[in-house]
């Protein structure tokens, strides 16, 4: 055990759905300031739509947003599966966030996309499933004694885990430390703006924006299938010109994870097994001693955070045909149709 100031809350009733799927929290149990996911299945038309804007025909979609919980999870099933006439297009798609067990209570996140498509691309059923899943949290510290804090920004960092089976997948994911600043909703917006190139599950914000105190993200991974774990392991790189922020008594400052996953065709992306958000080994006796016993959780009951930042249709087909992996996989299956 830490010596880490713990705030105990159950999962508000807004989190009724994630409770269902995934079981109450633990009163005893680290909880996060904020979460929010968001699943989706599609579908395009190889050649015609994929790479057009709003060409991803979305046949289904669910979101979740959560303050005070430790477990927020979207999903698309069995029942969101959709057939047409010239065959069947569906997937799964999920995502879920926790507070880890180790130092600080740091994000934990998870996100999984399976999509199959009976047309492969092919000439006469030239559809595919386009299927993808974010999720982002948010954890909150307050200093609660009467001295100044000098926090490591550099402490922080992330590493991905995952796997990717039958065509490439895409993954990205990104870690940041901020002020209290992003309880301006106008600010927080700019962390999850609409859109924007490539972004999926990179922040859409950088050093420039107000209250950004540290930074580091995967960038997007466009991924051959392979029967190993891959990872992606990055940390965070101060904005302010020093590695060291001053948190001044009852001041919060915010950890912010996000993670995206893509797949198109056959195939999973896999990011279930984990992005993990932790203290750099260098850094965890400071943390431990110096650090976590002035701290308590803050409450994410002021965080207006958007859950907006999916790509739009022209940037999926970007990062999932531009590449021309999924290309290479189709033609691939001709091939052996043919043969």
């Amino acid at each position: 055990m830490t010596a880490f100031k713990l705030k105990t809350t159950g999962l508000v009733t807004g989190a009724a759905f994630c409770a269902l799927l995934a079981g109450a929290a633990h009163a005893d149990e680290n909880v996060l300031a904020w979460s929010s996911g968001m699943a989706t299945v599609g579908v395009c038309q190889v050649g015609v739509t994929c790479n057009q804007p709003n060409g991803v025909a979305f046949l289904s979609r669910r979101q979740s947003t959560d303050t005070d919980t430790d477990f927020n999870r979207v999903a698309t099933g069995p029942q969101d599966y959709l057939t047409i006439t010239n065959g069947g297009y569906f997937g799964n798609a999920w995502a879920s966030a926790e507070a880890g067990e180790g130092l600080l209570g740091l994000p934990v996140l998870h996100a999984f996309a399976e999509s199959r498509s009976v047309g492969l691309g092919l000439s006469n059923n030239p559809y595919i499933g386009v299927d993808i899943a974010i999720i982002q949290a948010v954890q909150g510290y307050t200093n609660t004694s009467d001295q100044n804090l000098i926090i490591p920004l550099s402490a922080f960092q992330g590493l991905v885990d995952y796997n990717v089976t039958g065509a490439p997948g895409a993954v990205s994911a990104g870690i940041a430390v901020t002020t209290s600043a992003i309880l301006d909703p106008l600010v927080a917006a700019q962390w999850s703006a609409l859109g924007g190139q490539g972004h999926f599950g990179e922040f859409t914000a950088g050093c420039g924006t107000a209250g950004a105190l540290a930074i580091g993200q995967s960038g997007a991974r466009n991924s051959q299938a392979g029967p190993a774990t891959q990872y992606a392991g990055f940390g965070a790189t101060s904005c302010t010109g020093g590695d060291t922020y001053l948190l001044a008594p009852n001041e919060t400052f915010y950890v912010w994870a996000r993670l995206g996953v893509t797949h198109s065709t056959i195939g999973v992306t896999d990011a279930s097994n984990t992005f993990n958000v932790t203290i750099a080994p260098e850094y965890q006796q400071l943390v431990q001693e110096q650090i976590a016993p002035s701290l308590q959780f803050a409450s994410g009951a002021n965080l207006d955070i958007p859950m907006s930042a999916v790509p739009e249709p022209a940037t999926w087909a970007m990062m999932i045909l531009g590449y021309g992996g999924v290309g290479l996989y189709i033609r691939r299956r001709k091939h052996w149709a043919v043969a």
